[in-house]
């Protein structure tokens, strides 16, 4: 098992350990990647340590145990997920999307 500590760093000049992942392998021999809300202080005493969402690595497929991105999908889950995916996108042996987001610009119209 290894965890790691999330560490939000928007607010200059004080970092606050948001989350925690833990990294595992199940009795299915799958990789288990869990992101849970830190004991820190910036969650309420019923919020510390709450597993946030959960992805299993079957080898062929990723799957996520509970349904949590259908229908309505709140801004702070599509964050959490974002932190999911960026530590697999990291870590993991063959990383989801390497590239980069480029705007097109229209520099002229030509009439014809």
């Amino acid at each position: 098992m290894k965890q790691y500590r999330v560490i939000n760093t928007e607010t200059p000049k004080k970092e606050v350990n948001e989350y925690t992942i833990t990294d595992t392998i199940n009795a299915n021999g799958h990789q288990e990647i869990t992101l849970s809300r830190s004991y820190d202080e910036t969650w309420s005493e019923d919020a510390r340590g709450e597993e946030r969402i959960k992805l299993i690595d079957t080898g062929n497929e990723y799957v996520f145990p509970k349904k949590m991105f259908s229908g309505d999908v709140g801004y702070d889950s599509f964050a959490e997920l974002f932190i999911l995916l960026s530590y697999v996108n990291r870590t993991e042996h063959m990383p989801l999307y390497k590239g980069r987001i480029e705007e097109i610009k229209q520099d002229e119209t030509f009439d014809i």
